[in-house]
């Protein structure tokens, strides 16, 4: 494609779990920024699309999907196919998690947190890539918990831990293409997630989210680690720990630690 062609596609940034909680403050974020023509808003629920639509600047095209859906990924592809964006950025903000121990969180639970932690980022990833080129930003969000195992919330670790891997990987892969990724990696975070979390029959086996931070202090501190390429974004002193514990500290350990702070 030559230099011209390139100029006149419409420069896009996607935000998938736009309608709220991280995705939504990456979504104002990025409008802030004044860096593309259109914020492409994903996620299940049409009327708070519109309503998260209304508070950009940047026009922004609400597109109604379940990540977990086949159906609604491949319709994803063919927009972009009819449109041919010029993708700037790429944010994968949509997931959820459950407490609980394995009898407690049911069946459907633990295969959707798997289907849209794992499948479906990495669904919207590999659907997005050729549309990228230099100068594009992929941000995948994890989370700290992807640091070590958590009993009480072992699949949802275990999802954000392949998250972190797969970004991780996938940055190698990008190498030479100037396209960076990066894992954000934080804990707990002021959003939606809490109330979620807690619809299980083991809602309260973590009985607070001490040291919660705000969304917006954790996306302006994921794109800065962007810009500067880093692969991992921790967001904050708790995290940066948690990461440093996860290397040198064994599991058995930090999984007992965790036993007696999730009781707090």
């Amino acid at each position: 494609m030559d230099t011209e062609a390139q100029h006149l596609r419409k420069r896009v940034a996607i935000v998938t779990g736009a309608s709220s909680g991280l995705g939504l403050e990456f979504a104002r974020q990025i409008d802030r920024l004044q860096q593309v023509d259109e914020i492409w808003l994903v996620a299940r629920k049409a009327d708070a699309l519109d309503d998260v639509a209304k508070q950009l600047d940047t026009p922004a095209i609400p597109v109604v999907a379940d990540l977990t859906s086949k159906a609604d990924i491949a319709a994803i592809k063919q927009r972009l196919a009819d449109f041919d964006p010029d993708v700037r950025y790429l944010v994968n903000a949509a997931g959820f998690g459950k407490f609980g121990d394995w009898q407690t969180i049911s069946d459907e639970a633990v295969d959707s947190m798997i289907d849209l932690n794992c499948r479906g980022l990495v669904d919207m990833t590999h659907a997005t890539l050729p549309y990228m080129s230099r100068g594009a930003h992929i941000v995948q969000v994890a989370s700290a918990a992807a640091f070590v195992p958590l009993p009480h919330m072992n699949v949802y670790a275990a999802t954000k831990a392949f998250v972190l891997r797969y970004t991780r990987a996938l940055r190698w892969e990008l190498h030479g293409t100037g396209i960076t990724a990066t894992a954000l990696c934080p804990t707990w975070v002021k959003t939606g997630f809490e109330k979620v979390a807690r619809e299980s029959g083991g809602g309260h086996d973590v009985r607070h989210l001490l040291g919660a931070q705000k969304a917006s202090t954790v996306v302006s501190r994921a794109l800065t680690a962007n810009k500067l390429h880093l692969a991992v974004a921790t967001a904050s002193p708790q995290s940066c720990a948690l990461r440093l514990i996860g290397k040198v500290v064994p599991n058995c350990i930090t999984m007992a630690g965790w036993d007696i702070i999730r009781r707090i």
